[in-house]
C-alpha cells in the first residue's frame, strides 16, 4: 500500500459533543467521551466514515478490488490517527486541503502540531511503529524508538515500585506487561529489539534481586532466582520462582509472525462473512510458548480465545485473563508416551477445573 511515494501522518485533534444520561433523562453536554474511553474508537469510526472517499481514494475492480488504483492516494486510519500515502508532495497537499474541507462541517480539524509531510525515506512513526524505506529499497516496519524508550522507562518504574515484594509478586506484575508489549510488536521487524529488551530485563531482575538480598553473595542470588525453568529450552539464565516454577519468558522467545491483511472491505459485523472471520481467528497463532501452543492445538483449542487485541495494553489484559482463567499445565505420571491413553497425557485445563480435580503434580513450567 505504501509504495515509492511520500507519506504523511495526519493526527486529528477534535472535540466530541454528545449527551450525558442523568437521573431524569438526557442533557446536552460539551464534555463528551473521556479520552481513552472504550467507546471512543467506535464513535470516531462513525464520525469519520467516508474519509477515504473524501481523500480521493479509488479502488480497482474485479479480483483486485482490495487494491487502490495506481494514481490514487492510500489511507490507513486507526480511530483519529491516520496516514495518507501519496505519489507527490503536491498530491499530499491537495489531499490535506480536501480532508480539511470535509472535516470542517463535522466540527473537526487537523492538529497542525502533529501533522506533517515527509518522504518515505525519512521514515515516520505511527501507532508505536516506525515505517521507513531504506537505501536498498526495502520497506521495514520496526518498533519506534519512542515506544521502546517509554517501555524501558515503565519497566524500570515497575521494578523500583516492586522493591520489597517477593518474586511471585514481581512475576505477576511484570510478565503480563512484557508479554503484552512483545505480542503487539511481534508482527514487524522486532528481533533485535526483543534481544535488547531481554538483556535489559535481565539487568532489572538482577538489580532487584541484589537489592532484595543485599547481605547475600551473588552466587546465592543466582542459584535462588535463575535457572532452566523452561524445560523446552537450554537457557539456564531465566528469572523465576523455584517454589512455584513460574518464570519470566524472554522477549526473544516470541516468534515473529507477519500480520495478514483483511480481505477487501470485510467487516466482522457482516453475517455473510462469519465463516471467513472464524477461519481467520483460527489461523491467528497465540503469542504463547511453543509447548503451550502444541498442547492447545492437540486439544482442538479447548481454551477459548477472543479476537487478538490491538494495543500493548490490550495484550497485557489478555495475558492477565489467560493467567487467571485459562491455563494450568498438569504433567501427569505418564507424559506423551506412545502407549499412553489420551486422557493420561500432558494436557491443559482451566484453573477452576483443576481446583475441582484431585490434587495433581503441577508442572514446573506454567503459562507464567
Amino acid at each position: 500500500m505504501l509504495g515509492d511515494f511520500p507519506a504523511r501522518r495526519m493526527v486529528l485533534g477534535w472535540l466530541k459533543a454528545g449527551v450525558v444520561e442523568t437521573g431524569v433523562g438526557f442533557a446536552p453536554t460539551t464534555e463528551g467521551v473521556p479520552q481513552g474511553g472504550v467507546i471512543s474508537p467506535l464513535i470516531l469510526n462513525i464520525a469519520l466514515h467516508g474519509l477515504e472517499e473524501a481523500a480521493g481514494v479509488r479502488y480497482q475492480s474485479g479480483a483486485s478490488a482490495d487494491k487502490v488504483t495506481p494514481t490514487s492516494p492510500a489511507v490507513t486510519r486507526y480511530a483519529d490517527d491516520l496516514v495518507v500515502c501519496c505519489h507527490t508532495r503536491q498530491q499530499a497537499e491537495q489531499v490535506k486541503a480536501k480532508l480539511a474541507e470535509w472535516l470542517a462541517p463535522r466540527g473537526l480539524a487537523f492538529n497542525e502540531a502533529k501533522t506533517r509531510i515527509v518522504h518515505l525515506t525519512e521514515g515516520f512513526d505511527f501507532l508505536a511503529f516506525n515505517l521507513r524505506r531504506y537505501r536498498n529499497g526495502k520497506l521495514l516496519i520496526t518498533p519506534s524508538k519512542a515506544a521502546v524508550k517509554e517501555f524501558r522507562k515503565r519497566l524500570a518504574r515497575e521494578f523500583h515500585a516492586l522493591r520489597g515484594a517477593n518474586v511471585a509478586a514481581v512475576l505477576a506484575r511484570i510478565v503480563p506487561i512484557t508479554r503484552g508489549w512483545v505480542a503487539y510488536h511481534r508482527t514487524v521487524v522486532s528481533s533485535r529489539v526483543f534481544d535488547a529488551l531481554g538483556n535489559y530485563l535481565w539487568k532489572l531482575t538482577y538489580k532487584w534481586a541484589c537489592w532484595s538480598h543485599s547481605n547475600k553473595p551473588k552466587r546465592w542470588i543466582v542459584q535462588r532466582y535463575y535457572g532452566k525453568f523452561n524445560k523446552f529450552r537450554g537457557d539456564r539464565w531465566v528469572f523465576g520462582d523455584r517454589a512455584t516454577g513460574a518464570y519470566l519468558p524472554k522477549p526473544s522467545w516470541t516468534e515473529i509472525v507477519r500480520h495478514t491483511l483483511v480481505k477487501g472491505g470485510a467487516s466482522p459485523d457482516d453475517p455473510d462473512l462469519t465463516r471467513y472471520w472464524a477461519q481467520r481467528r483460527r489461523k491467528v497463532k497465540p503469542p504463547l510458548d511453543s509447548a503451550t501452543v502444541r498442547l492447545l492445538s492437540r486439544q482442538d483449542g479447548r481454551c477459548p480465545f477472543e479476537d487478538p487485541p490491538q494495543t500493548p495494553q490490550g495484550w497485557e489484559w489478555w495475558y492477565l485473563w489467560v493467567t487467571k482463567k485459562a491455563i494450568t499445565a498438569d504433567y501427569l505420571v505418564c507424559q506423551d508416551e506412545p502407549d499412553t491413553s489420551r486422557d493420561r497425557r500432558t494436557h491443559l485445563v482451566h484453573a477452576h477445573c483443576s481446583r475441582r480435580k484431585n490434587p495433581v503434580r503441577v508442572a514446573a513450567s506454567t503459562v507464567l
